[in-house]
């Protein structure tokens, strides 16, 4: 038997409530119809003193009135249809933005550190390694929201297991979860186990989400040990860095800070931790990193979105050398 997901679960929630609002609609129109025509038949309704007289009469209006109900009712059917089907429609569009995200095919089984926007407008990524993280993961996420800031969160296998709530936590804050292994291994290891690293932390994402993702970032960046081999041969994206922060390191705030302002770039992607050991340094700089990064006239997006910019600027500059429009 098919084991349901938490995503399977919410999904049916998601369909039942488009059902429920869809009815109450429909109710919401031809209630108040069914409560005037009853109106209008007791108005019309003989007394009893001329019953005789004008029965004719009142069956001739009453046959009016829902006759123009009927009318009324025919005039509004395609409005009532039309809603309903555009709130299928919006709320389809709404699912498949929070559970998935293409990734353009120019970068399918490649290697990203800093995607160097040319464009007036400056774009950069902020990641977040190694959680989901007792305590810091969800401040890291308050702070995000307080600043309408979406983020990627490479997440490791086992810390997410343990705190399986966070998975949809992110994901609901319009967060990216990316894979980060299992176990977070740098050293080389053979294919069962690269495999496993791999697969064991994508199907836990999926199993907590019903999202599935195709970026991957190497623990301590290693290039060489299988992983990163293995994931490009499956068309993933391999994501790194263009500024480390170093809060791995235990800096200050203010030196996290410093880091990441000096060497952020358009088009660039910020390393931070928000799991792998104590980290409320990088909590505590979060704040000054956006206000001063913002100041500089940064828009924070999240990698498939970064992705994306960069697939529009290339394809622009491409048509340009071509002389197609």
């Amino acid at each position: 038997m098919q084991k349901t997901t938490k995503f399977t679960r919410q999904k049916r929630q998601f369909l039942a409530a488009l059902v429920a609002a869809s009815g109450s609609f429909i109710v919401g129109v031809f209630l108040p119809m069914d409560m005037w025509t009853g109106r209008a038949k007791s108005v019309n309704k003989p007394s009893e003193v001329n019953a005789a007289i004008n029965t004719s009469n009142a069956a001739v209006e009453t046959s009016q009135i829902d006759k123009n109900v009927l009318q009324e009712i025919v005039k509004i059917k395609p409005a009532v249809a039309t809603k309903v089907k555009a709130s299928e429609n919006a709320l389809t569009t709404l699912e498949l933005k929070r559970f998935n995200f293409a990734i353009p095919r120019r970068f399918h089984g490649t290697v990203v550190k800093d995607l160097k926007l040319t464009g007036k407008d400056k774009y950069i990524a902020l990641t977040f390694d190694d959680g989901p993280w007792p305590k810091t993961t969800e401040m890291i996420l308050d702070t995000l929201k307080e600043n309408d800031i979406k983020a990627t969160f490479f997440v490791v296998g086992q810390h997410l297991k343990e705190r399986p709530e966070l998975a949809p936590k992110i994901v609901d804050g319009g967060h990216v979860l990316a894979n980060h292994t299992w176990n977070h291994p740098t050293y080389k290891m053979g294919k069962e186990r690269v495999e496993s690293e791999v697969g064991r932390t994508a199907e836990l994402i999926y199993e907590l989400t019903g999202m599935t993702t195709t970026l991957f970032r190497p623990p301590g960046g290693v290039l060489n040990n299988g992983l990163a081999d293995f994931v490009k041969n499956r068309k993933h994206v391999v994501v790194m860095w263009s500024a480390d922060s170093v809060d791995w390191h235990y800096m200050s705030a203010k030196e996290i800070t410093n880091n990441v302002v000096r060497r952020a770039t358009n088009g660039g992607i910020v390393l931070l931790h928000d799991g792998g050991g104590p980290r409320m340094h990088v909590v505590k700089a979060l704040p000054q990193i956006i206000e001063r990064l913002r100041k500089q006239g940064y828009k924070f997006v999240t990698v498939p979105e970064l992705l994306e910019i960069k697939d529009r600027e290339l394809n622009k500059q491409e048509k340009q050398k071509t002389g197609t429009s």
